[in-house]
């Protein structure tokens, strides 16, 4: 068997696809291979997990990037509703709201005043990242006035923000906590529905001041469609059992995870609310991946 994990390695999904596929080979009694296979902001990897025998022994780790890319790119090679069986919605990890260590900003009501005031620079690690869209979201239903810089990844964009040349970022939990604990940039919300347990006294944004604002990044296990219902409903139980796991649940946390483990069903209902809202941010903003 083989994960195909559609990113980089060394990062966040790279460690929680590694996770998955120990603990589901120790539960088979077989070594199940990590493919790192990035490119195209997972599509790549997503369309060889579609492609491939459907046998069951090909699963792929699968980001929000799932529920965006089809209205981010000018062109799909595989259709996420159509082509994909759902398995588990794994877990969920946070971005969080930072400004430099310098700002006066203190709280979102700072930020928010600031920027009705006068625009700020965002930065964020590209077009159509969580970064840039965890922001568009905010400044939509903020309604303030945010100029986006987009750069080739989360540390160059966190760099310029420590010095102070960008004025705000909606960074990964994963990049921004060792910056937050070394004091070089203040943390002042987070932006899933629930705090985070290494920043208990930082907010919400939706406690912050905008109420129903919601954004996390997740991440869930996928099949081909073509797979018969027989082997994914196996592979989903398996799956969340594995998720359930004391040590998987520790490690999850090393990425300021929170485990979810999902019913199939429950991860078709979220891609699809997912998809609905992301296509809305997207078109309103005018997000073009040429851009």
């Amino acid at each position: 068997m083989r994960l195909i994990v559609p990113f980089a390695a060394g990062g966040a999904a790279d460690i929680i696809g590694r996770t998955i596929a120990d603990k589901l080979g120790t539960l088979y009694g077989k070594t199940i291979i990590v493919e790192n296979m990035a490119g195209a902001g997972s599509n790549s990897g997503i369309n060889a997990a579609v492609k491939a025998e459907p046998d069951g022994h090909t699963l792929v780790l699968g980001a929000i990037a799932v529920a965006i890319n089809p209205f981010l790119y000018k062109s799909m090679p595989f259709d996420p509703a159509k082509d994909l069986a759902p398995l588990t919605l794994a877990l969920e990890t946070p971005n969080i709201v930072i400004v430099p260590a310098t700002s006066n900003v203190e709280t979102l009501a700072d930020l928010i005043a600031k920027a009705k005031a006068a625009p700020l620079n965002y930065a964020s690690a590209g077009i159509g990242s969580s970064l840039h869209l965890a922001a568009e979201l905010f400044k939509q239903q903020a309604k303030v006035d945010l100029v986006h810089v987009a750069y080739r990844g989360s540390n160059p964009a966190l760099t310029d923000l420590i010095a102070g040349r960008m004025d705000v970022m909606f960074d990964n939990a994963s990049t921004a906590l060792p910056q937050i604990e070394a004091k070089t940039v203040r943390a002042i919300a987070v932006t899933t529905k629930v705090r985070l347990a290494t920043l208990p006294d930082v907010p919400t944004v939706a406690e912050a001041g905008i109420p129903g604002y919601e954004m996390g990044n997740w991440w869930a296990l996928f099949t081909s469609a073509k797979v018969p219902s027989a082997i994914t409903a196996k592979l989903t139980i398996d799956l969340r059992k594995v998720l359930a796991d004391p040590d998987v649940q520790k490690k999850i946390t090393l990425v300021s995870g929170r485990v979810i483990a999902s019913s199939s069903e429950e991860l078709a209902a979220h891609l699809a609310a997912e998809s609905s809202k992301w296509k809305s941010v997207i078109e309103a903003a005018g997000i073009r991946e040429s851009q």
